[in-house]
């Protein structure tokens, strides 16, 4: 065989299986990588942000080739797509635990303030914790092929839901409620994680002025 048919061989083996000649199996099978190359761009959006997300690192993580993500994957766009909606399911996943920690109230109209409360703050926090992934929710990636599942935007709706069934707050519009109450937390969020905040709060005092001042907006709607 000459040099040039053993090239051509070269670059079939690495683009049909996804492996460079002479390395190891990676035992993949077709879902299993895909699943692999997201959990490697995840982990890697988690420590370093969603510019950490680029092809030929996490092919070189999972040991395929650049071709092997690219057919799992039409483009970075699309990878980063699919980071960016895991990030803010597993947000959602957090608030959804949060809110489940607040014990039943004396009321329920009690009950649902005090779990609407929950998830403000555990929004907060989640920013504080996971500042990288918070980044990578939100970041300028293109739209997901399909809804969020959990979604952070329902377990508000959620919230607000139950405000209202109590008689907590009276309004019906439940839409522009679920708007101000994110714009508020997502705010004092992105404020305290980037270390903006100025003025005589602290940090905590902030959160608490932010969270009381979203009950009393929607309370008047």
């Amino acid at each position: 065989m000459n040099t040039v048919n053993i090239m051509i061989a070269y670059v079939y083996v690495v683009n049909i299986c996804g492996t460079l000649p002479g390395m190891a199996g990676n035992g993949y099978h077709h879902g299993a990588l895909r699943e692999a190359i997201l959990k490697a761009a995840f982990d890697e959006a988690r420590r370093v942000g969603p510019a950490g997300v680029q092809v030929r690192a996490l092919a070189k993580a999972v040991g395929v080739s650049p071709a092997a993500v690219y057919r799992h994957f039409p483009n970075i766009e699309a990878l980063q797509a699919e980071v960016s909606q895991t990030a803010r399911e597993t947000l959602a996943e957090f608030l959804i635990a949060e809110r489940e920690t607040v014990t039943t109230r004396r009321s329920r109209t009690a009950t649902a303030r005090e779990r609407f409360r929950a998830v403000g703050r555990a929004y907060v926090e989640f920013a504080q914790r996971e500042p990288n992934l918070f980044d990578t929710a939100f970041g300028p990636a293109v739209a997901s092929p399909r809804p969020d599942e959990p979604s952070a935007w329902n377990v508000l709706i959620e919230g607000v839901e139950a405000l209202i069934e109590t008689g907590a707050i009276p309004s019906r519009d439940t839409g522009a409620a679920a708007v101000i109450a994110w714009s508020g937390v997502h705010g004092i969020a992105s404020i305290v994680v980037r270390r903006a905040l100025v003025g005589p709060l602290d940090g905590e005092e902030a959160i608490d002025a932010v969270l009381d001042g979203i009950m009393r907006a929607i309370e008047t709607l």
